[in-house]
């Protein structure tokens, strides 16, 4: 899954439109729509549109070690931690399913 495929997932999810998504940014009403019609996004742009739709943007490394998680307050209580090691690997297992549905077909 690609950067642009992973927001669009997000926004979907969220159940926010895209103008919605683009006001919290405080972007204008096209600017997720337009986003999410290229190729690529940058970082900054992907981390802006998945806090937007209530996300943390977060790198999680393939060997298992502990994962980086971008704009985490250092003050996050532990159940929050807890809470979004499972929204993570939620997240994982539903990539992984949607890679073997594409090998599949």
């Amino acid at each position: 899954m690609d950067s642009v495929q992973a927001l669009r997932e997000a926004v979907e999810v969220s159940g926010l439109t895209h103008r919605q998504v683009a006001q919290r940014m405080g972007r204008h009403g096209a600017y997720v729509s337009q986003t999410l019609r290229q190729k690529s996004v940058g970082g900054d742009v992907l981390a802006s549109i998945a806090t937007a739709c209530g996300y943390r943007l977060a790198l999680v490394p393939l060997d298992g070690g502990r994962s980086i998680v971008i704009g985490e307050d250092e003050g996050q209580q532990d159940e929050e931690r807890a809470a979004d090691r499972v929204a993570q690997a939620r997240a994982l297992v539903h990539r992984a399913a949607a890679l073997l549905d594409d090998m599949e077909e």
